[in-house]
């Protein structure tokens, strides 16, 4: 009973929390009236900011130019594979292909929602509140009007997670392996398999991911190779508000940077966050051993903490999980992580124009959104592996 009586008062906190951030959240949304809105229904390539990096990409290695150095204003620091999979994109215009590739990414990401849901047998209820929170979700709606890849790497994480529940470990595994191999930074993920002695499926990611990236070079150019290789190798963490990783909130508290005021000037403290980051990692490949149903989440979210940079559009890769909390019960951390991520992308407007150490602190907002995510997707140790607990409404879990 005393336990029973300290979930509801820890539910009813995080529930009164939520109520007041999605306040917040519309207070934002009614002060800075159709920003986000108006960046997705623009013509207005510039805006796109990815997608015209991607775009340019595609056209150079249709004409058989550097699809490295193609005059895009932000750097391409997608790997080759993913040009050769955008190519056809080049073919378009580059304002009809943006508009085609922002449809195709809407539907992609109801598909995997819709998906999730149905697997976990979420109740109707739920599944709505849920899917509609996450589509209009501040990280989701940024993606669409930057044109990002987040949506298809989303994709593949469920794909990987519903075919590990049906027993198919090599398929799971290889899905992996893609995931990987299109965004090098959750290479972290592989200790999925690893730790949970999957070694069919270990075999298969490094395989998968291992071809995915010969295919790229092979097709797109070994010199295109290197030169995306030398691109990686120069990214810093960077401490741009946006950027939600521990390194870069270390850099922009510790560091001298156009963004923000420093706490002080300890450049040290980088290599300390990542550090730290590792650790993160390390943590969650420990929990993650038992099974859990969010585990895999759980290990994205703690890539993400231990990167270079982590965009705050990167919690689209989270969503899945958070269907996951809601199916299994947990219903107030989950509402609450659905109201941090409808805080929309103006809130560094409140902040960048003060130059104090209290303003750097709040611009570390997306930061503290990150490490929730974290903590409520961590594994408790108590939940019994290969046993999910029923879902809400259901008289059990379908395995597949």
């Amino acid at each position: 009973m005393r336990k029973s009586r300290r979930t509801d008062i820890r539910d009813t906190l995080l529930v009164t929390a939520a109520v007041w951030v999605l306040a917040l959240a519309l207070w934002l949304d009614v002060r800075f009236m159709g920003g986000i809105l108006g960046r997705i229904s623009t013509d207005t390539m510039a805006v796109h900011g990815d997608f015209d990096t991607f775009w340019r990409s595609a056209r150079a290695f249709l004409e058989g130019r550097d699809v490295y150095d193609t005059g895009a204003r932000l750097e391409n620091l997608n790997p080759p594979f993913w040009v050769l999979l955008i190519s056809p994109l080049g073919l378009l215009e580059p304002l009809v292909a943006y508009r085609f590739f922002v449809l195709v990414t809407l539907s992609t990401t109801v598909a995997y929602l819709a998906w999730m849901a149905d697997e976990l047998r979420l109740r109707s209820a739920w599944a709505v509140v849920g899917a509609v929170m996450l589509i209009l979700s501040s990280p989701l709606l940024a993606t669409l009007a930057l044109g990002q890849i987040y949506p298809f790497l989303a994709l593949g994480l469920v794909a990987a997670w519903m075919a590990d529940r049906r027993g198919r470990h090599k398929i799971s595994g290889g899905t992996v392996g893609l995931v990987v191999a299109l965004k090098p930074s959750l290479a972290p993920v592989l200790l999925w398999p690893l730790v949970r002695r999957r070694w069919g499926a270990l075999a298969a990611a490094v395989v998968a991911g291992a071809g995915a990236t010969l295919v790229g070079a092979v097709v797109v150019g070994f010199e295109a190779t290197l030169d995306w290789l030398r691109l990686l190798s120069g990214s810093a963490a960077s401490p741009y508000w946006d950027n939600a990783s521990l390194p870069s909130a270390a850099a922009r508290l510790f560091t001298d940077n156009p963004y923000a005021q420093h706490a002080a000037t300890l450049p040290w403290t980088v290599l300390v966050a990542y550090a730290l980051g590792i650790a993160t990692v390390a943590l969650t490949a420990a929990r993650v051993r038992g099974g859990a149903e969010a585990s895999l989440w759980a290990l994205v979210a703690a890539s993400l903490l231990a990167s270079p940079i982590a965009w705050h559009n990167y919690l689209v890769l989270l969503g899945p999980g958070i269907l996951v909390l809601l199916a299994r019960g947990r219903a107030a951390p989950a509402f609450l992580l659905l109201a941090l991520q409808a805080i929309p992308g103006q809130w560094p407007l409140l902040w960048n124009q003060r130059g104090t150490v209290a303003a750097a602190l709040a611009l570390t907002l997306y930061l503290y959104i990150l490490l929730a995510h974290w903590l409520v997707l961590l594994p408790t140790g108590k939940e019994p592996a290969g046993t999910p607990e029923p879902a809400l409404g259901s008289g059990g879990v379908k395995d597949g």
